[in-house]
């Protein structure tokens, strides 16, 4: 019974794609069903860790909910079943004529979070996409953090590789809670796996925790130093944190001197920006903003890193910018010699250098789009325009769209504006095992593998995890007949559409489909182990140091710099230092925040999974107490750009006048705008960032006030 707890049941190895932590998993099958998910004590990265969500895997695959077959919008606004091969037939046909009447740029693709954890999906999609001829993609990296680009766009790279977690002294967590989210960053390997032991391990070797984050948040609970600004006013306190350590000398002239071009633009800058200033605008004790930038700027080796808490609110390219300088002027970066940030196992590495790529402003040459002349970054639009690309007349506004593991109708401000661009298209298509919120407006729903269905590997999770690693796993359990491998349906809609595709550096041949395993195999090709070691280790194969060092930079790269301070990001922290008073009609602040239970839409509607199956507003119970409003009472929740309901909690996590809600929850209701999704209440018009259209998501000021009752 050690075994197996279940009689009978078969147990076998996998690893979870909910997230990027990729967590290793154990499945107890029986009938070819998944009746429990445990975590695998022997996986090198996660160590038997598991969230609840992924302990959930079984009813994700199998739940009551799970499309069997895809599915066609009727005459009468119903869906009804349909094979993926004549969707695909048909949905090729209605392409096909909204380009012969209307142009290639009729056409959009968006692309979810989900889609990103399949190995084999974005590429597939981006391969069709490509063939459409079309400018119009989409991700929900634009709507969350592509404030990451224009500092890259506007500061510049360093290409040496940035200092690990593992090593550190010191690390600093803003607008992220790992503890919860498996997240602590953009890619940087910070605390994903197994975060809270991550945490408290680091902790006992001598780390110090420094967490940025209005709220109390699991995470901010074991920081050594918790900084609590007002929702909003992160980039005034990292400019008064590079205040401190640039006046105090507390910061690395060396690596300043060879490798930026303004450091006296940015002191400049910020100078005006004291602790005293930063306790008046943004609520922290000027002495804790002196003691955090002393605690940081005078340790050995760690890093600043940021989540979606600071690039969905105000001034958030300004506040990532001030995030990236934070780390060049404490030098928190590998130097030629060290031991490269190498983390490639199935992927071509790449070599490390002591250089820097220097700022492109890509987003002023690259496609502009008819909406407010926004151009396109890293090949994508942002997703803040995506209603008004569709919505605006033109004659290459977008009439059709597919969606690849996402729900815009849930993760896209102004809801109302959204469900009304949707319901306008004169094609949509959804990729979604369920009916989500997107799906049932779509023409045509095609019901995709779940995760334990297909083959699949760890390539693309790579740059989270803590050590050079991969897994493969196959397909465990057998699919619905009517459903499709999501990489299949954009290779066959390509091939309907006549549309050549290009996989791996080769044209595939659709009258000799390959595997997913063989796929799988080809997109592993450069990686720096054999594929099939691999595919022989169940519990996944940790590669050990590739041995690779920093190189020395290149002749033509000697005299690259980053840019600290330009012109642009001086008008955003001047915009910023203008102190708004909150107006009467809306004073408070309500902060978006996920939960263990969901990543982004997924898994809010799974029975029993998320407490109480609904998306309260967290208050401060004093806030409460001075509203008239009970623990449990409904509320009403009003902004300027509209309203909802929902149910009051109590919550002493929140400083007072801040409010909390999970985002991206999605309702059932697409009727109207009274859900229980924050997105009722953002805009993509009031307080939206230049350069990458990027709206305010969170820090949004609303009033709160009890629910009026009905008769």
């Amino acid at each position: 019974m050690r075994q197996n707890d279940v009689i009978g049941a078969e147990r076998r190895t996998s690893f979870c794609r909910l997230c990027a932590s990729s967590c290793g998993v154990l499945l107890d099958i029986e009938d070819g069903r998944i009746t429990r998910v445990l975590g695998d004590a022997h996986h090198p990265i996660s160590g038997g860790y598991t969230c609840p969500k992924g302990r959930r895997g079984g009813d994700l695959v199998h739940g009551h909910d799970r499309l069997t077959s895809s599915m066609r919008r009727t005459a009468t606004g119903t869906h009804e079943q349909i094979s993926a091969t004549q969707a695909v037939t048909e949905i090729a046909e209605r392409l096909q004529a909204i380009v012969d009447r209307h142009g290639s740029e009729a056409v959009a693709l968006y692309m979810g979070t989900q889609q990103n954890f399949s190995a084999l999906t974005p590429v597939m999609a981006r391969s069709w996409f490509r063939g459409t001829g079309s400018h119009k993609l989409f991700s929900t990296m634009t709507i969350d953090q592509s404030a990451k680009w224009v500092v890259a766009e506007r500061m510049g790279s360093y290409l040496g590789g940035r200092q690990r977690f593992e090593d550190a002294d010191v690390w600093l967590l803003a607008g992220t809670n790992p503890i919860v989210s498996a997240n602590g960053g953009d890619g940087d390997g910070a605390v994903v796996h197994n975060p809270s032991v991550a945490l408290r391990s680091a902790q006992a070797r001598g780390l110090q925790l420094i967490v940025v984050d209005p709220r109390r948040t699991e995470t901010a609970a074991l920081a050594d130093v918790h900084l609590s600004p007002r929702p909003g006013t992160d980039a005034v306190l990292f400019a008064g944190l590079l205040h401190v350590v640039l006046t105090e000398n507390l910061h690395d002239l060396d690596f300043c001197r060879r490798y930026t071009a303004d450091l006296s633009a940015l002191t400049d800058a910020v100078s005006a920006v004291t602790p005293t200033v930063v306790q008046r605008i943004c609520g922290v004790p000027a002495d804790q903003v002196d003691h955090a930038a002393r605690l940081f700027a005078t340790a050995r080796r760690g890093m600043a890193t940021s989540g979606t808490g600071l690039c969905m609110g105000p001034h958030s390219n300004l506040a990532e910018h001030l995030v990236a300088a934070l780390n060049v002027v404490c030098g928190r970066y590998l130097r030629e010699g060290e031991q490269a940030d190498d983390r490639s196992v199935l992927t071509r590495r790449v070599p490390a250098r002591a250089e820097v790529d220097p700022p492109a402003r890509a987003y002023e040459h690259g496609y502009q789009s008819r909406v407010g002349g926004v151009r396109a970054i890293r090949g994508e639009l942002p997703s803040g325009i995506l209603a008004d690309e569709i919505l605006e007349p033109g004659p290459d506004r977008v009439r059709a769209l597919i969606v690849s593991g996402g729900n815009p109708a849930a993760a896209l401000p102004d809801r109302k504006k959204t469900l009304r661009a949707l319901r306008s298209l004169d094609l949509l298509v959804c990729v979604d095992p369920r009916m989500s919120s997107t799906a049932r407006l779509a023409d045509y729903v095609i019901a995709p593998t779940t995760m334990y269905e297909r083959a699949d590997h760890t390539a693309i999770m790579e740059p989270f995890f803590p050590q050079p690693f991969a897994q493969f796993t196959p397909a465990l359990v057998s699919p619905p007949p009517g459903v499709v491998d999501d990489w299949r349906f954009f290779l066959d809609l390509a091939t309907a559409c006549g549309q050549p595709v290009k996989f791996a550096g080769r044209i595939l041949d659709p009258a000799a489909p390959l595997t997913s395993e063989q796929l799988l195999a080809m997109t592993a090709e450069r990686g720096r182990v054999d594929f099939a070691d691999v595919v022989a280790s169940p519990h996944g194969y940790a590669a050990g140091p590739s041995g690779a060092v920093v190189g020395a930079a290149t002749a033509e790269a000697m005299r690259n710099r980053l840019v600290l301070m330009p012109d642009d990001v001086r008008a955003e922290l001047h915009e910023a230092l203008v102190e708004s008073a909150a107006a009467d009609d809306f004073p408070m602040r309500l902060t978006v925040r996920r939960i263990r239970e969901a990543v982004n839409s997924t898994g809010t509607r799974v029975p029993g999974l998320v407490p109480g199956g609904t998306n309260p507003v967290a208050v401060h119970p004093d806030d409460l107490a001075a509203l008239g409003i009970g623990d449990g009472q409904e509320v009403t929740v009003r902004s300027a750009s509209g309203r909802l309901c929902a149910k009051a909690r109590a919550d002493r996590t929140l400083a007072r006048g801040t409010a909390s809600m999970t985002h991206c929850f999605d309702s059932t209701d697409i009727a109207g705008a009274h859900g229980v999704n924050v997105n009722a209440l953002t805009s993509n018009a009031a307080g939206v960032q230049t350069i990458n259209a990027m709206p305010t998501l969170t820090a949004v000021p609303v009033a709160i006030e009890p629910a009026k009752e009905t008769r």
